[in-house]
């Protein structure tokens, strides 16, 4: 297993929603430069004073590296604007933090196909409100309102999902918006500070996790104190702690006297200083007076920003270990079809690279090497090697993952699209022991987490173990697990993943059986609704079996037909600008019968869902908590139904669960806040070890507008669209020792892997065939002449 696995915890305690629970932000695998101690004993080790470093000093301040996604081409104007805000929020979170943290660099990535993994997500100034939802305005008067209503309203309103920072969520604003504020760098704080820091409001009248909180200061209007970030966006966290008999104390108590900031009911009536140390308990100090309104006399480093352009740049990493030729089909058949079916799938113009890997990843050891180029209308600089993949010794995942990265940086580095797609069937097992190999790949995905390069992992095998370090690989580089703990699922994660990595979202899917659904020559149907203002669709059929085939025809709402492109056991179909409405995918089998799978994906700028687990791993029978973050044109939504997943267990059994936006159950568990836009799911039936892949569906309709859009209370519905995803976490135990590996033990002959050795193995027996008849015949002859003498 991974060895960083311990370092995001194990999940067996009981927490509320996104809440955190032991300072577990704090462990999630992110770019920040943590405070450590410099030298002496404690050299490395993470500290909040000098204290905590005896012989040394701890570093002066924590380093937050941000990740930006502009959803739209935007020009210079509107990229320095962006910057100015985020120079500004730096400054902001410094002077809040008392000069304990700043941001260190920012890379904005403009035209962003992909905003998976972003901090900030910032959207084209579209109206959010009135008569002409999803019009291009400038202002609020730019939006007609609608009849009877003053609700014409221009852009998304700055909100943030709390406690969902590295999970799913980011903060969200238009550009409009920012262009408008006089002060961005406090409102963009502001929307971080629930993000990083899980911190709630203290002036809300919004839903509370109790009922509903009253408008309020921090801590309270008797005490004294400024108003504060979380209060009215002014530079300092509430920090004082209110003793109710005497409100004009900070020394005990509660920072609110009365009980009814959204902050206290959330957070167990901490102050928002309080609510920082508890989240980053190891490197962030309380001060123990009022905060200084000046840092100490501290400045603030500048922030660094980078600007990537919006290439597509992905590399596939692929597994040729010995293991892969397990099973009928073989595994690296599967992954054969899966890498092929990437190659077909992605548009020209996409940069794309090919390594594999075994016992390392080697061009001379027989190990496959596609330098990352733009595709075009030929694929067989790709497909070809993909066909000579092969079997052969042990598994060095940080090998392929490292080559992977050298050929990115060779092709000018990280752009806003860039991804490496992974595909293992085995635990890491090089190089040299198991301490040295686990070291390794740690310090390879590190890198990548440094880099900004996040993995997508697709795993299939029975090593025990695997699925945890799987998802611990995607979980720390800020990536994406879906299992094949059935290998014929390859493919189909494969096509997943390559839709992601261009900034596709599923919409609906459905399984089949070719030839078995549908009387002779009738289609089998699968209807796919798409929404207005959707970009592009692709709609995308693979089948199991290597002797099926079929037929597939995409009909648009009207009846117009669409042909669809062949690719290894499938068929598929892109469009741009699709027309709003239901989509007909009509399929035929030709060949033999095969199980199917129909999916399709859209491409929308505005409207999306983001799902996140909590923990990348939990140990036997704890809780694994799934979240959904709807958004519609930016603006987060919420209803009282829920968000359904369908969950597949190790054993392939299935289940289901339902994620609510309804707030804390009797007990104080399950969904943080009623109405926020956060759904929340707790899964318990995990006795099981191994891979859970939960399948979270969407289906949106007049949807309301989330009350947690701070200052400005949009109002208003959702559009209509439909959303799923597929994603993966594990269940296992840290110390699980993999007893029985697939792959040979070390120092196994590399000749007797694979076909060769089964070559070898068939020549062996043809031969010791050959001398046992050569030796009976030798017998009978001599038993034949023994006879005639005897006459």
């Amino acid at each position: 297993m991974l060895g960083a696995a311990t370092l995001l915890g194990g999940g067996a305690e009981r927490a509320v929603a996104q809440g955190t629970a032991l300072g577990e932000i704090e462990g999630r695998a992110a770019t920040v430069a943590r405070r450590k101690c410099t030298a002496g004993a404690n050299a490395g080790q993470l500290c909040n004073e000098n204290a905590d470093c005896p012989g040394s000093t701890c570093q002066a301040r924590n380093v937050f590296n941000l990740s930006v996604a502009v959803q739209y081409d935007a020009g210079a104007a509107d990229l320095t604007a962006i910057e100015n805000m985020i120079t500004a929020g730096s400054a902001t979170l410094f002077d809040v933090t008392d000069g304990q943290a700043e941001i260190g660099q920012a890379t904005i990535h403009n035209n962003a196909a992909s905003s998976a993994g972003t901090d900030v997500r910032v959207y084209p100034a579209t109206c959010t409100g009135g008569a002409a939802i999803g019009a291009a305005c400038n202002v609020n008067a730019d939006c007609p309102d609608t009849a009877g209503n003053d609700d014409g309203y221009c852009g998304i309103w700055w909100h943030a999902l709390a406690g969902a920072w590295k999970r799913g969520g980011s903060a969200h604003v238009s550009i409009n918006v920012i262009r408008a504020e006089a002060n961005p760098g406090q409102l963009i704080e502001h929307e971080l500070a629930h993000l990083i820091f899980d911190t709630r409001d203290e002036y809300e009248n919004s839903p509370g996790c109790t009922g509903r909180t009253a408008r309020a200061d921090c801590p309270d209007a008797a005490s004294g104190q400024a108003e504060c970030l979380m209060d009215s966006n002014l530079t300092e966290f509430c920090w004082g702690q209110g003793n109710p008999a005497n409100l004009t104390d900070m020394t005990g108590g509660s920072h609110d006297a009365t009980n009814v900031t959204e902050q206290s009911q959330c957070r167990s009536n901490r102050s928002c200083w309080d609510q920082v140390v508890w989240s980053w308990p190891n490197v962030f100090l309380k001060p123990a007076a009022a905060p200084d309104p000046a840092a100490g006399g501290a400045i603030v480093n500048a922030t660094r920003f980078v600007r990537t352009d919006d290439t597509v740049r992905v590399v596939l990493v692929l597994d040729e270990s010995g293991s892969m030729d397990a099973e009928s089909p073989r595994r690296i058949d599967r992954l054969k079809v899966a890498a092929k079916d990437f190659v077909a799938l992605a548009e020209d113009d996409t940069e794309l690279g090919i390594v594999s890997y075994a016992s390392d990843a080697n061009v001379g050891s027989g190990r496959v090497e596609v330098a990352v180029t733009a595709l075009g209308a030929s694929r067989a600089a790709w497909n070809n090697p993909i066909d000579g993949l092969a079997p052969s010794t042990r598994t060095n995942i940080g090998a392929g993952l490292d080559k992977a990265r050298n050929l990115i940086m060779a092709a000018g580095g990280v752009t806003a699209n860039t991804y490496i797609v992974l595909m293992s069937d085995g635990l890491n097992n090089e190089p040299g022991s198991a301490a040295a190999a686990a070291a390794d790949l740690s310090a390879k995905v590190a890198q990548l987490l440094t880099d900004g390069i996040p993995v997508y992992v697709t795993c299939t095998g029975s090593d025990l173990g695997l699925a945890s370090q799987c998802s611990e690989i995607a979980a720390g580089t800020n990536g994406f697990y879906v299992d094949s703990a059935d290998a014929a699922r390859i493919p189909e994660a494969f096509a997943e993943m390559r839709e992601r990595t261009a900034g596709y979202a599923g919409i609906a899917s459905a399984y089949g059986h070719l030839g078995k659904a549908a009387p002779t020559g009738s289609p089998q149907t699968v209807t796919i609704p798409v929404e207005p203002g959707s970009q592009a669709a692709s709609f995308v059929l693979q089948w199991t079996e290597a002797k099926a085939d079929a037929d597939m025809i995409v009909r648009e709402p009207d009846g117009t037909a669409h042909d669809t492109q062949r690719m290894p056991q499938g068929r598929f179909l892109r469009v741009s600008n699709p027309a709003p409405g239901d989509w007909r995918m009509e399929i035929r089998a030709t060949g033999a019968t095969s199980p199917f799978v129909a999916r399709a994906f859209a491409k929308h700028a505005g409207n999306h869902v983001a799902v996140a687990v909590r923990y990348p791993t939990v140990i036997p029978t704890g809780e694994i908590f799934v979240y959904a973050y709807p958004v519609d044109l930016g603006r987060a939504i919420t209803s009282a139904a829920p968000i359904t997943a369908t969950v597949t267990r190790p054993d392939g059994s299935t289940d289901t669960l339902a994620l609510y936006d309804l707030g804390r159950d009797p007990a104080g568990f399950g969904d943080d806040l009623p109405g926020d836009g956060i759904f929340t799911g707790v899964y318990r039936n995990t006795a099981l070890k191994g891979p859970y892949q939960f399948l979270v569906s969407a289906r949106i309709s007049n949807w309301a507008v989330s009350e947690d859009a701070h200052e400005h209370q949009q109002s208003g519905r959702s559009g209509a669209f439909a959303r799923e995803t597929r994603l993966s976490t594990a269940v296992g135990v840290p110390t699980d020792v993999e007893t029985t590996p697939e792959d040979p033990p070390t120092g196994a002959p590399s000749w007797c892997d694979g076909w060769m050795c089964r070559i070898l193995i068939a020549l062996l027996l043809l031969v010791l065939l050959n001398l046992l008849i050569v030796w009976r015949c030798c017998r009978r002859a001599n038993s034949f002449s023994a006879a005639r003498a005897i006459e």
